[in-house]
């Protein structure tokens, strides 16, 4: 009798951890990190993102910037992570296609990640200011022609595709230029109103580009992009490295269905939300869902892609 109360008892304690074990996604607060310093778009995207998810899940989804590293410290972060889909990393494709080739990163893209979707694909035009005195992408190359590593430019980070895009573009076209690295889109663009830099490359531009404060002179895509017809495109112009990226979000390997599952569906919904629309068209992203074992194909791809490239654009960080 005493033994049969005994177990009886054990077994009414180990009930309840039973019961939160089996407790469905989400049951605690969801950390989303993101590789680049607040205040750029893709810390704006994803800060939306963080409020819808936090109404639709019921639980708090956070944001944690993770700056540094040419981005790769937020997803060694989420790579090393629980495997239970409370820590999620924000993707844009720098320290999965470029960075893997210029330094040892700790961890690996082909084993480390559970890509879950892409929610847009992003643009990056080259621009300047609205009163720089270039007008058009051949006046930025005959400054530089002119007045070597005088033209001073910037990307969101350091090793990105983007900078390999334009570094291979300038070496094509014979030009020497300066490079300024900086933590993210948001402080390049900053450091340009101010007058430090002549020109950058990156997604941010969309909200000054409203407000007639910038000028757009190219686009590193392979053909021409939605909204920027007027400007050419890297591949129209034959350089050795055009770039199409997108933002997206992943996890550490092997999430459980569920979790995948659970955030598929809501990139689905939220893809339809008024309010989400409104701000990709700010930062004039195109809306473009990409999900699951696709998203990671196209990363992937991208990677390879750059690989075969990157022995003709001679680009030494």
């Amino acid at each position: 009798m005493k033994r049969r109360g005994l177990l009886a008892f054990s077994a009414c304690l180990a009930a309840p951890s039973i019961v939160r074990a089996q407790k469905p996604y989400p049951n605690s607060t969801i950390t989303i990190v993101v590789g680049l310093a607040p205040g750029g778009s893709t810390d704006a995207t994803i800060r939306l993102m963080a409020r819808e998810a936090t109404e639709h899940f019921g639980v708090q989804v956070i944001v944690e910037n993770r700056p540094g590293g040419a981005q790769t410290i937020a997803p060694a972060r989420v790579a090393h992570s629980a495997k239970d889909g409370h820590t999620l990393v924000a993707v844009t494709y720098t320290p999965y296609t470029t960075v893997p080739f210029f330094q040892t990163v700790p961890y690996n893209v082909d084993k480390d990640f559970t890509f879950i979707g892409q929610y847009a694909t992003v643009l990056y035009p080259n621009y300047v200011m609205s009163e720089n005195p270039m007008k058009t992408w051949a006046d930025v190359l005959e400054f530089a022609k002119s007045k070597p590593d005088t033209l001073r430019w910037a990307a969101a980070t350091p090793l990105s595709p983007q900078q390999a895009a334009n570094e291979a573009a300038f070496k094509m076209m014979g030009v020497k230029t300066l490079f300024v690295p900086f933590k993210g889109g948001a402080e390049a663009l900053t450091a340009m109103m101010g007058g430090h830099i002549d020109m950058i490359v990156t997604a941010d531009f969309g909200p000054m580009l409203s407000a007639g404060r910038v000028r757009l002179l190219s686009e590193q895509g392979p053909t021409r992009a939605p909204g920027m017809e007027n400007i050419p495109c890297f591949g129209e112009l034959g350089y050795p490295y055009s770039v199409r990226t997108g933002y997206g979000l992943a996890g550490p390997a092997d999430l459980p269905g569920e979790v995948v599952q659970a955030w598929t569906q809501f990139l689905q919904k939220l893809s339809g939300s008024a309010e989400w629309k409104k701000l990709l068209e700010t930062y004039n992203f195109v809306p473009e869902l990409v999900l699951g074992e696709k998203f990671r194909a196209q990363i992937l791809d991208s990677r390879d892609q750059f690989g075969k490239v990157l022995p003709t654009l001679n680009f030494k960080p």
